[in-house]
């Protein structure tokens, strides 16, 4: 087991790595925990396949409940939610108690959210299942739900008390939703950590096997990078931690745009950082072989796929209603070299509705 500690200016918390974990999780949580109730939050999919050893583990230390969400972004909503409150009323949770986030991204987000504002805050922990959450959405403490307007337009600040990554559950992950994570790993190699970006490149076949030691180091390495981050600036308040925006301005439009149903996250980054590579070398900040290094990477993968329906001047409207925009212009991160970006306040819009178009 690898363990990284996430220091905060406030105590911090420590995220775990390795196989069997979940065996192991009641334990974990009980030292981070003190009261006396736990309950899951997840979906039938998921709990399916890894709830039980979850629930059994927690049962040694706490009362434990369940409450199991609809799956899919498009549930990703204040009406969701509500449905948590329910399920922790019933459960009598108190402030005491904590709240175990079992599944992806948006489970993560929204049993996240729920106990930022249930009893005015709750613990969290949170044990992610897919690649995405394990090297993103899990750590730092983001947490919300989508409204009509935009992605993650409501949502606060919460962090976990521990995060636990059974590497195993990636085993069940299906082949479309492990390539989606790898989206945000590659990321975090091309804004920070050019090692890692080496690291996926040279070991292209052996993550694509999900090799269990290789799979092992690239989560660890990856959620360390995002553990630094976050430790630096925990509430995007200095300008460090908007360099994990990178691909998301034009990626979180296109999510917006597809009803956050038709598309994964992780298709939709990759566009969005694949066009923002393209502005970067458009605008002179990087040269053309840092434009050609990204995309034969995502290439590599297979990554860079076309997505139907799509209409141009829609993405480019909501990129002016993105909440990164700030009094009226819009704000990309862009790749100087590979682990080398920078924030550009004001992107001219010519360049943005040439590489949208010429992407989409």
């Amino acid at each position: 087991m690898i363990k990284v500690r996430l220091k905060l200016k406030n105590g911090g918390y420590d995220i775990f790595i390795g196989t069997g974990l979940l065996d192991r999780a009641g334990a974990m949580v009980r030292k981070a925990v003190p009261g006396e109730s736990a309950m899951i939050v997840s979906n039938n999919k998921v709990f399916s396949l890894h709830g039980g050893r979850l629930k059994k583990s927690l049962s040694k230390y706490f009362n434990t409940s369940v409450c199991l969400l609809p799956d899919g972004e498009r549930y990703k909503n204040i009406d969701t939610i509500k449905k948590i409150y329910s399920a922790a009323a019933s459960s009598r949770l108190d402030r005491g108690s904590c709240i175990v986030a079992l599944g992806g991204g948006v489970i993560g987000d929204m049993a996240g959210f729920a106990a930022a504002t249930y009893m005015r805050g709750i613990k969290v922990a949170q044990a992610p299942t897919t690649l995405l959450a394990m090297t993103d959405s899990s750590i730092g403490g983001k947490t919300g739900v989508d409204t009509v307007e935009g992605k993650n337009m409501v949502g606060a600040f919460h962090q976990p008390s521990l995060v636990i990554m059974d590497t195993s559950t990636l085993k069940t992950l299906e082949e479309p939703e492990f390539k989606n994570g790898m989206a945000e790993v590659i990321k975090h190699g091309i804004v920070m950590d050019p090692v890692l970006f080496d690291f996926i490149k040279t070991n292209r076949d052996r993550i694509l096997s999900r090799n269990p030691a290789a799979i092992r180091d690239l989560v660890a390495r990856s959620a360390g990078d995002k553990a630094k981050i976050v430790s630096r600036d925990e509430k995007e308040t200095r300008g460090i931690r908007e360099t994990l925006n990178y691909g998301h301005t034009i990626g979180h439009a296109i999510e917006a745009e597809g009803g956050y149903s038709a598309y994964r996250h992780g298709e939709c980054v990759i566009l969005g950082m694949a066009a923002a590579a393209r502005i970067a070398y458009d605008m002179k900040i990087c040269s053309k072989e840092t434009l050609l290094e990204q995309i034969k990477v995502f290439n590599s993968f297979n990554l860079i796929k076309p997505l139907k329906n799509l209409r141009t001047g829609n993405i480019l409207k909501r990129l002016l209603s993105d909440k990164k925009v700030k009094n009226g212009k819009i704000r990309f991160i862009l790749t100087k070299e590979i682990g080398h970006v920078k924030l550009i306040e004001n992107v001219p819009f010519s360049i943005i509705k040439k590489e949208v178009i010429g992407l989409l």
